[in-house]
């Protein structure tokens, strides 16, 4: 009886193309997810979006990786600045010391314009040139705010609107 080989399958030998157009698809998403986990920005991200960081701390949220102020009014002490962060989609009113002055003790707010405000206490008497202060934020993607600081002393100081 004569030996019959069998039909080759084209299963049995894989194509080269095939193999390469794989290969490249695997290296791809080994790459491409290597660079995501070792990106800064996943490192930084906030742990809060939009309405859920109303009265967040921006700090420990991680939305003032991103932030920028948007307004400012100079105290000569102190700058009272208005922060927008655009990942979080949140203002805040913050109070930096500047240069040897001191800032006194008082409020700090951020205002929005339908009234919702958020605020912090500042101690009295804050004499260091690298003090910072800040309210908890605000969702405000859409509503202007603006920052407002009123010392003990009975001085009034107000950004204009953000």
């Amino acid at each position: 009886m004569p030996y019959l080989r069998p039909k080759e399958n084209s299963l049995s030998r894989p194509n080269p193309a095939v193999l390469k157009l794989l290969l490249a698809a695997l290296l791809a998403a080994v790459f491409t997810t290597t660079a995501v986990v070792a990106s800064p920005e996943s490192a930084s991200a906030a742990t809060c979006y939009g309405d859920w960081c109303s009265g967040q701390d921006p700090m420990s949220s991680g939305c003032y990786a991103d932030a920028y102020t948007t307004k400012s009014y100079n105290l000569g002490t102190a700058v009272l600045q208005v922060r927008w962060s655009p990942a979080c989609k949140t203002n805040w009113a913050r109070l930096a010391a500047t240069g040897d002055g001191c800032v006194y003790g008082g409020t700090l707010y951020a205002i929005q314009d339908t009234g919702y405000t958020q605020s912090a206490s500042i101690p009295y008497n804050t004499c260091y040139s690298s003090d910072v202060f800040w309210t908890p934020m605000i969702y405000s993607p859409v509503h202007q705010v603006k920052a407002k600081y009123s010392n003990w002393q009975g001085s009034v100081y107000v950004t204009a609107w953000s």
